[in-house]
């Protein structure tokens, strides 16, 4: 009367094991209908029948999804009884018995454990059979030269993880399950006392010291151990054996599926390149996996095409070559006597282009001395000397232009007791950035002659206006971008004050060894990408010893050095740094020792102009 309904008609194991065969034939037939355009591609192919277009686009389609859809495939009956028996444990009244419960739980576990090792078995061989054996039948010889994955590129190394994973935890966890399911509690027995017999049976040999003190205490303390029992024994130890067992098959299976899915691209991409050094330049290797060696196939490919295409291009050419020397050999007979009459005509063509050269050589003589006389107009338009020297003590301007007529200026001017200094780069060298530069000397002359407030950032934007109305800029896609890059500052030496404003051109500030980068407004002098702002004013006070320097940007790109780089920025900072202690014209010397040191053969690439005052 009480025996258990497990293998009933209605039982819940006779209900798992139905509905499991019943799923097994339903994964069998879906399987058969999802591989069988697979199966009749790879059978007209083994016969060198037509495959049809349809056909072979399914297949392309479906091939990288293979072994996740087959793997789903095979699981599924597995994945199915799982929720089913997750569903009858829950249920309370499903079960008639404990034993019958903890049976099923057991085998609801088991069945985890399995699907998971299927799944990950099918999914891996199938993985294998696509890279090695499918894709270069599905896919053609064009189309494999090159990657034809849909995930990103993956690495080796994270296969070789997988793998170890694959092939050591995955049996321990297996082994763990066992161990943990034949473990059953003693509070199952129901047990009010303990004989001592049955402790022996129960703890062995660590009775004698759980018994200790028990006389006068409840049992329950012996409630929470654990126990084995000789049906649970067996179990575990069929299950650490079939650990055991998995373990080497895994091991077995997947290192020579992983040494296959990079022992086999390798050999091939090896074969090719052999190939390819005995001169057949038409071999290419298939891109089998999307990894590292997957990458070097499809470089080996595109390096193949690049010598096949380049071997091909220099026999057109050796052809066309032959073909025109054949010719010309043709010509040179026929136009022997012709040549003889045309020798007067080549001495007077001889004669004329003398008299060209002659001309141009007149021409750029000209040219070159309008341009030494743009340079005195330019050098006549820069601040003279005695204006800096009458208020500044201590100073330098290192001026040296790339070309004839610089692209660089510096600007300085005396009003109300104050100071007006700059510094300006503007677009391009020689005679355009000389042209430019004219005009922002005019300019910013003309401003402080209208101008009451000395402000440098207002200073600025009426410079902004004038350079943009000067140049016509409308802010048009195809039109040049010229302006100016300037830093300006309004220096009272009384009140030692600073103002300072720029755009794009910072100012450095050295004081108690350290120096300080006022940053500009990162927004030229000329038309702006964004709508025009205000430049901003910064506020310094002075304090003696303190040294200023301005500067456009050749300095700092100037290429040199062993590896043919710019100077930068934190490099010339530095070398400020070091020539702290030094007066401004001995500065000036090492700052142009220095860059000639670094440019070395480098051509100059801009202007440089440096100015460095000490207050």
């Amino acid at each position: 009367d009480d025996r258990l309904r497990m293998f009933e008609e209605k039982g819940p194991f006779a209900r798992y094991f139905s509905l499991l065969f019943i799923l097994i034939g339903v994964s069998l037939l879906t399987g058969l209908f999802y591989n069988l355009p697979f199966k009749r591609f790879f059978k007209k192919t083994r016969r060198k029948k037509e495959i049809s277009q349809k056909l072979h686009l399914v297949c392309k389609k479906r091939l990288f999804n293979l072994p996740l859809v087959n793997s789903l495939i095979i699981t599924m009956p597995n994945i199915v009884v799982i929720i089913y028996s997750l569903i009858f444990l829950v249920s309370e009244v499903s079960f008639d018995e404990e034993v019958e419960r903890s049976m099923f739980i057991q085998l609801h576990y088991l069945t985890i454990v399995a699907t998971l090792l299927e799944f990950l078995f099918v999914y891996y061989w199938e993985k294998h059979r696509v890279h090695i054996k499918y894709i270069d039948h599905i896919y053609s010889e064009t189309e494999l030269r090159k990657q034809v994955f849909i995930r990103k590129r993956g690495k080796i190394r994270n296969r070789f993880m997988v793998a170890s994973g694959m092939t050591t935890f995955l049996p321990l966890v297996v082994v763990m399950v066992y161990l943990v399911l034949s473990l059953t509690s003693v509070k199952e027995l129901a047990l009010e006392g303990y004989s001592d017999e049955q402790k022996e049976v129960l703890f062995g040999p660590w009775s004698d010291i759980i018994g200790i003190g028990q006389e006068t205490q409840s049992e329950e303390g012996n409630d929470k151990f654990f126990y084995v029992n000789a049906i649970d024994s067996i179990v575990m130890l069929v299950g650490i054996g079939n650990g055991i067992l998995v373990s080497f098959i895994y091991l077995l299976l997947f290192i020579r599926w992983t040494n296959r899915d990079i022992t086999w691209p390798l050999k091939e991409l090896l074969v090719n390149i052999r190939n390819t050094r005995g001169g057949d330049e038409e071999q290419y290797s298939i891109v089998r996996t999307n990894d590292e060696i997957g990458e070097l196939a499809e470089g080996y490919n595109e390096m193949t095409e690049k010598i096949h295409n380049y071997v091909e291009s220099i026999s057109a050419m050796n052809r066309d070559l032959e073909k025109k020397v054949n010719e010309r050999t043709r010509e040179v007979v026929e136009q022997k006597e012709e040549i003889e009459t045309q020798k007067e005509e080549i001495e007077a063509q001889l004669d004329l282009a003398t008299l060209q050269r002659d001309t141009i050589t007149n021409q750029n003589d000209l040219i070159l001395d309008s341009i030494h006389y743009a340079k005195r107009i330019q050098t006549a338009i820069l601040p003279p000397v005695q204006l800096l020297e009458e208020h500044l003590s201590d100073h330098f301007i290192l001026f040296k232009p790339r070309d004839i007529v610089s692209g660089d200026y510096y600007w300085a001017r005396e009003k109300d007791q104050k100071l007006l200094i700059a510094v300006a780069d503007c677009t391009g060298h020689g005679v355009p950035g000389g042209f430019l530069s004219m005009l922002g000397i005019s300019s910013m002359n003309e401003i402080v002659n209208r101008s009451a407030e000395l402000n440098p950032g207002k200073i600025l934007e009426q410079l902004r206006e004038i350079v943009i109305a000067s140049m016509h800029q409308t802010g048009s896609w195809d039109e040049a971008q010229d302006g100016i890059e300037i830093a300006l500052c309004v220096i009272d030496l009384k009140k030692l004050s600073l103002e300072y404003s720029g755009a794009n051109r910072p100012l450095y500030l050295v004081r108690d060894g350290a120096v300080q980068h006022i940053r500009p407004d990162r927004m030229p002098i000329g038309i702006y990408e964004q709508d025009p702002l205000p430049f901003k004013k910064h506020n310094i006070k002075l304090k003696k010893g303190d040294s200023i320097y301005l500067f456009s940007d050749g300095y700092v790109d100037q290429l040199g050095g062993p590896l043919r780089k710019t100077f930068r920025a934190i490099n010339f900072r530095k070398l400020l740094l070091e020539i702290q202690d030094q007066p401004m014209e001995k500065q000036k010397a090492i700052l142009l020792e220095n860059m000639a040191l670094w440019q070395g053969e480098v051509e100059q690439i801009d202007d440089v102009l440096v100015m460095g005052i000490r207050i």
